[in-house]
């Protein structure tokens, strides 16, 4: 055997390490087209709270006008993420509803309402314009405003909720696994 030398395939370690990097890149494959089919499940965006008729609700949005608002609440209930992304999917058809019955709330109005918040989003005036304009609407505008709504095509986060049309409401989701308990002695 002096003197022989062996070809790279005939090496009995050659034969293990090339399985072992076979099995990891087709590991790393299935993993790769496993990540790729679960991201197209749905038609959330990674940073979207929602979309509400191909426009995007961005998470930093909700958490940017739940900040603002929030340090106003001085003592009082603070505003939940899944509130302030119920209005900012119901703002757009308010105040476009208010505009058209001439109702509309005008920037300089909600900047004075929250003139402690330094730097107010686009979505917070938005959002505290559309609190605004609510009260003055008619039963008819706010009928108006339910039937677009009610059209829309809304998709939200699971993680605030399930969009509810017919209650305009964001339903929090209770995973399947959790179950109501019934106390020992209600049985």
């Amino acid at each position: 055997m002096r003197g022989m030398a062996l070809a790279p395939s005939q090496h009995p370690s050659s034969t293990p390490s090339r399985t072992c990097a076979s099995r990891a890149a087709l590991t790393t494959v299935v993993l790769l087209v496993a990540a790729l089919a679960l991201s197209a499940c749905g038609s959330q965006q990674a940073d979207a709270a929602a979309i509400v008729n191909g426009t995007t609700i961005s998470e930093k949005d909700v958490q940017t006008v739940s900040t603002q608002l929030n340090t106003l609440a001085q003592g009082e209930q603070k505003l939940t993420p899944s509130i302030v992304l119920l209005n900012l999917i119901l703002a757009p058809y308010v105040l476009a509803e208010a505009d058209r019955a001439g109702k509309g709330v005008p920037e300089t109005q909600a900047r004075r309402v929250i003139a402690k918040v330094d730097k107010p989003s686009r979505q917070t005036l938005d959002f505290v314009r559309m609190q605004l304009a609510i009260p003055s609407l008619t039963t008819a505008a706010k009928a108006t405003i339910l039937t677009r709504v009610a059209k829309a095509d809304i998709a939200v986060n699971p993680r605030y909720g399930t969009f509810d049309a017919k209650q305009i409401a964001i339903s929090p989701n209770t995973p399947n696994w959790i179950r109501a308990s019934i106390p020992a002695a209600a049985k």
